[in-house]
């Protein structure tokens, strides 16, 4: 059915004034009567003749207002169909492709006017009639844009009222409903019916689509307007209409196309700059458009005709894209500019409006972030790494100087490199390079470099538990060195301890709006589980290389329209200040090594030129992504690695391939982007901290420390530990110090009372400081108590007799030495040693205790037990003793004598030595003899054994046989013989 707009069969209208009729009069006479009656006085009857009055030319008014009013509607009216009218003479025919005389090429360019791409606005069309279309593509456009495009008569009433309502709130134009027939009139129409003016977002230029939207729907059956729909609509790069997108996605015909194929470029339709799989800027959202588009039209499979099957089967199918490469440099950032331009002008207004935008891009330098990330992937192809990319910034003002989404745009086919997947933009797991951002998070707070920031096995998070890269843990620490180390338990403790919503709160200042759920995350935030964009996370940095000053993203410099008038041009401004520059140089003092400590892994990837740059690494289980990221006060350098179906990269880590990818380029571009370093700015003060606490050491305090620095406002807080002398048996401090010193009975502790900033883990600070391995630390003061000492009661002296042993043999005659020690409460006043009870002259202890006498024992002395007594008496008149029983013996009889050389039995074939030995004391002499049967050969004597008993047989002429050797020593007058043994000769 189809409906007139305009005045062409409006009908003639009477011009004649209303009359009145006479029910009208005739309440109006009713009212004067009843009116009338109610009169009391004069001046109340004045008014009442006023009033009457009055009524009639209030009448006329209105009736006058009501004919103006009409009039100005016929004259609307008319000019409305005159202009409907104009507008149906200027449709183009919907069998051919329109004439597109007005379009003109946008271009994009370099900072310096090179060309990066040209948008060519008639390139990449052609026809195909309706009847060629597959119905299921028809539907899958349908259902992805309008399925109710055949009952609709061209505008979608509610969608428009609603439209209306969100710009009303916005303040301006955001948006609007559009059919089928309103995107045709607005992507193919519009330009040459008005001129410039298509491009205004006015209410004005709103209603005039409106208008020849519904022309358009008198004019044209529906399979006209979905033709020229069809063949007219935009769907990513320079491609128009179903035919053109076939080819240049799947390298066929529309005809040929399948429905998985349909599905994917109807979805594109909504966004072709953001959705392409070739073109956009998220690319790898097609699928979930696809997806979108067959859920539609299995929705509505009344109309569409699809079934279950077919739609599980499009889903599950493989597609492969065309190859087809086009003149264009920087691809990944050119369609990241394109789409911002869209967002802003209107695709039509880009892709024909002869735009001229001058980008924020280097290309030299982009040609050299594209050489770096190529050779690096190269070399780490050992490691499964297939994919880079890096965005390369100015800190000082924000704008983007090198965009590299993938190590190949045109790689289409390799999964894991996906080319035309802009990673720049693409949401990835950042790794330990957010952590910088969990200690800025801690600086505000209070806290700084000094913090003490525990490697701690012992720390729990709950069911969370997160690992260390090398699956150890370092102990106590302070944040720097955890930072710089990039320990991952201290990063979740610094997380726990400063809280999720506050670091969120500091992504969100920096410039990382991706993690926008704050419900979603937990503490694997610290190590970078939230997903954001390349370009997110180096804008991030910007801020600590700017000293804390925020940028915006600047990718554009300057938009010129077809006639070099200026659009938009970026302007120079100092920026927003989000952090205090001492709290940035906090953070840059760790991450740049600002103070020194030259312990940084891999120290030698963060010199360029001989000067020190900043930078940060991170690496996310698996290890599926790595990143990167370098800077300086004139640069930052951000590199993403990995591959882009998540495929795991073994042995590798962020510094060992994108570290090396930075660095190399960081270096090639220094003499542009000259590396300087950073001063310190009023209110950071030097100290000295406790690793072990990450406090000050106060007076007289012994610990390990490290050089660190604070913010003024914000020291850190005072070590006073103590040492404490406990008792080892049991743990207190004893009331008997000295004494149990003493005797070591004491050992020195280290009572520690600075608390963790995250009180939550205090419990596990002191478990593990109490459980290290020969602990030395105290974490409460213990309590008072005496120290059992080795004494008698009453702390009496307690004597031992270490030699000689009890029952031990001395011979008469030799000397016996005589040991042990004392122990004591102050000092011994008396000390004495006996035999038999008869005093040892001489026999003195010493002052520590201990005391060695040697005594002679008389020859005379009878053979059989005597005994050996030792006695002290201490400065409080205590005494003991202590006895020791020894077993005299008569000189010699301990002793026996034995030939070791030669051997018993053995066979001799010259001069032989034959070596005697005593045991069991010393002797004066020793003899020996050899004798054949009973005659003696040979005999000697040794007396002096200074170098063994030995006596040298000369064989001399004697005659082979058996020969005896006997032995005898002498110990005084008392003889002592050896056992005699043969020998051969």
């Amino acid at each position: 059915m189809k409906y007139s707009v305009g005045i062409s069969n409006s009908r003639t209208r009477s011009t004649r004034r209303p009359v009145h009729s006479s029910r009208s009069m005739a309440t109006y006479n009713v009212f004067k009567k009843y009116s009338n009656s109610n009169v009391r006085t004069s001046s109340k009857t004045t008014r009442g003749k006023s009033k009457k009055s009055l009524k009639p030319k209030m009448k006329k008014i209105l009736y006058i207002l009501i004919g103006i009013v009409f009039f100005i509607g016929c004259i609307v009216l008319l000019g409305v169909g005159i202009y409907l009218k104009n507008i149906q003479k200027s449709l183009p025919s919907p069998d051919e492709l329109v004439t597109r005389t007005s379009d003109e090429s946008t271009q994009i360019l370099d900072r310096n006017g090179t060309v990066l791409y040209t948008i060519y606005g008639n390139q990449n069309r052609e026809f195909v009639a309706i009847e060629n279309i597959p119905e299921k593509t028809k539907w899958a456009v349908l259902s992805a844009e309008d399925i109710e495009f055949y009952q609709h008569k061209g505008l979608d009433y509610k969608g428009i009222a609603a439209a209306l309502l969100r710009n009303l709130q916005a303040g301006g134009i955001t948006g609007g409903a559009s059919t089928i027939t309103q995107q045709l009139v607005r992507n193919t129409i519009l330009y040459d019916v008005l001129g410039e003016d298509a491009y205004q977002q006015k209410y004005t230029r709103k209603i005039k689509e409106i208008l020849i939207t519904m022309q358009v729907e008198q004019t044209l059956t529906k399979d006209q307007i979905l033709q020229m729909y069809l063949n007219e609509v935009p769907l990513g790069g320079v491609n128009y209409g179903l035919q053109a997108a076939a080819n240049a996605y799947f390298g066929k015909n529309v005809d040929e196309l399948d429905l998985a194929e349909s599905a994917i470029i109807a979805g594109v339709i909504q966004s072709p700059g953001v959705y392409s799989p070739l073109y956009g800027t998220n690319p790898d959202m097609a699928k979930n458009r696809q997806t979108y588009v067959l859920d539609q039209m299995l929705k509505h499979k009344e109309l569409t005709g699809v079934t279950e099957e077919e739609i599980q089967a499009a889903k599950d199918e493989e597609l492969v894209y065309s190859t087809r490469k086009i003149d264009i440099k920087a691809p990944h950032f050119v369609f990241y500019v394109k789409q911002l331009l869209v967002e802003k002008y209107g695709i039509d207004r880009v892709e024909k409006g002869g735009l001229k935008v001058t980008t924020t891009l280097d290309y030299p330098v982009q040609e050299i972030a594209e050489e770096e990330v190529s050779k690096g992937v190269d070399n780490a192809k050992k490691n499964n790494i297939n994919n880079g990319a890096m965005v390369v910034m100015e800190p000082n003002n924000g704008q983007v100087l090198a965009m590299v989404g993938s190590v190949d745009y045109w790689n289409i086919e390799d999964p894991r490199v996906d080319g035309n997947v802009n990673i720049a933009l693409s949401q990835r797991q950042m790794g330990s390079s957010i952590k910088p951002f969990v200690y800025l998070t801690a600086i505000e707070q209070g806290y700084g470099p000094w913090t003490e920031a525990p490697d701690l096995a012992e720390i729990k998070f709950g069911t969370y538990d997160p690992k260390n890269w090398d699956s150890k843990n370092s102990g106590t620490m302070t944040a720097r060195k955890a930072l710089v180390y990039s320990r991952n338990v201290p990063a979740v403790y610094t997380l726990q301890m400063v809280g999720i919503d506050n670091f969120l709160q500091t992504a969100e200042t920096v410039g990382i709006t991706s993690l926008a759920n704050k419900a979603a995350y937990g503490l694997s935030l610290a190590l970078g589980s939230g997903e954001e964009t390349l370009l997110e996370h180096a804008t991030a940095y910007t801020v600590l290389a700017s000293g804390g000053v925020k940028y915006d993203v600047t990718p554009i410099l300057k938009v010129e329209d077809s006639n070099g008038e200026v659009l938009e041009e970026y302007k120079e401004t100092k920026g927003k200040r989000v952090y205090a520059e001492k709290d940035i140089y906090a953070v840059n003092w760790m991450l740049c090594d600002l103070g020194g400590f030259n312990d940084r892994p891999d120290n030698g990837y963060y010199t360029i030129n001989g000067k020190r740059v900043c930078g940060k690494t991170g690496t996310t289980d698996g290890p599926k992504d790595l990143t990167t990221i370098i800077y300086h006060q004139n640069l930052v350098v951000a590199v993403w690695n990995g591959n882009n179906n998540g495929e795991v990269a073994p042995g590798a880590w962020g510094s060992t391939i994108p570290l090396r990818i930075a660095n190399s380029f960081v270096k090639r571009v220094a003499d542009r982007y000259v590396p300087e370093s950073y001063n310190r700015p009023a209110g950071v003060l030097s100290t000295t901290v406790c690793t072990d606490t990450g406090a000050t050491p106060g007076e007289g305090v012994t610990c390990k420390k490290e050089a660190s620095i604070y913010l003024e406002g914000s020291a850190p807080p005072v070590d006073n530990r103590k040492t404490v002398e406990i008792c080892k048996s049991n743990n207190l401090i004893p009331d008997n110090l000295s004494a149990a010193q003493k005797y070591g009975l004491t050992t020195s502790k280290v009572l520690i009372t600075t608390k963790l900033g995250n009180t939550l883990q205090q419990g596990a600070y002191e478990k593990y400081l109490l459980g290290m391995k020969k602990s030395v630390y105290l974490i409460s003061e213990p309590a008072t108590g005496t120290c059992t000492l080795p004494l008698g009661p009453d702390n009496a002296p307690i004597v031992d007799i270490s030699t000689p042993t009890t029952s031990q043999s001395v011979e008469a005659g030799t000397n016996v030495e005589i040991t042990g020690s004392v122990s004591f409460l102050e000092s011994i006043s008396d000390f004495s040693v006996k035999f038999d009870g008869n005093n040892i002259a001489g026999a003195t202890m010493q002052s520590n205790g201990t005391y060695l006498v040697t005594y002679v024992v008389p020859s005379s002395t009878g053979v059989g037990v005597h005994t050996i007594t030792v006695t002290a008496t201490d400065n409080y008149g205590k005494t003991d003793s202590t006895s020791v029983v020894i077993n005299v013996v008569a000189a010699g009889s301990g002793i026996s004598l034995s030939i070791i050389s030669p051997s018993n039995g053995a066979t001799i074939t010259g001069n032989t030595n034959v070596v005697v030995n005593p045991t069991g004391g010393s002797v004066d002499s020793v003899s020996v003899s050899i004798k054949q049967g009973s005659t003696i050969i040979a005999s000697g004597t040794d007396s002096n054994g200074g170098d063994g008993w030995i006596y040298t047989w000369n064989l001399g002429s004697i005659a082979h046989g058996t020969y005896t050797i006997s032995a005898t020593a002498l110990k005084g007058s008392t003889t002592i013989t050896a056992s005699s043994i043969t020998v051969t000769y």
